[in-house]
């Protein structure tokens, strides 16, 4: 069943939540702002009025953005929220000019970013206690 959402631009301070409660239960909500927030595009998917799905985009430098802080809510996971949400951020990145959109991939993820064409990049490493993966598109603007 695919989810039927509403995805738009949100701040930060509402992705918080979400992010604390899919990435990191055991920080508070201030503890899950990363560097690059105050500059990031952050994208949230709506159900009604609940936020269940948010990701950031977070320019490294010209052309290159990092998407980073990628969740959806535990009960709409395999709803196709996430793919919604990950070509909304491939429609922007092509349509801002963005040339190469890399991200640090949950092991257990790559084969969802994999659907999108990223490859992977480099050695598995760990943040943490959890296997991550570095995966690269190229968007060819």
């Amino acid at each position: 069943m695919i989810a039927t959402i509403h995805i738009t631009r949100i701040t930060t301070d509402l992705c918080l939540p979400l992010r604390r409660e899919v990435l990191w239960p055991g920080l508070t909500e201030e503890e899950c702002r990363v560097p690059q927030d105050p500059e990031a595009m952050h994208l949230g998917a709506f159900q009604g009025e609940r936020l269940v799905g948010c990701l950031s985009l977070c320019p490294l430098r010209p052309g290159l953005v990092q998407l980073r802080k990628f969740a959806v809510a535990a009960d709409c996971q395999g709803m196709g929220i996430g793919g919604q949400l990950m070509h909304e951020a491939l429609a922007i990145c092509r349509q801002t000019g963005i040339q190469r959109l890399e991200l640090d991939a949950r092991s257990s993820a790559l084969g969802f970013y994999e659907k999108f064409g990223m490859v992977p990049m480099g050695e598995v490493f760990f943040k943490g206690p959890i296997e991550h993966q570095r995966m690269a598109l190229d968007l060819g603007n």
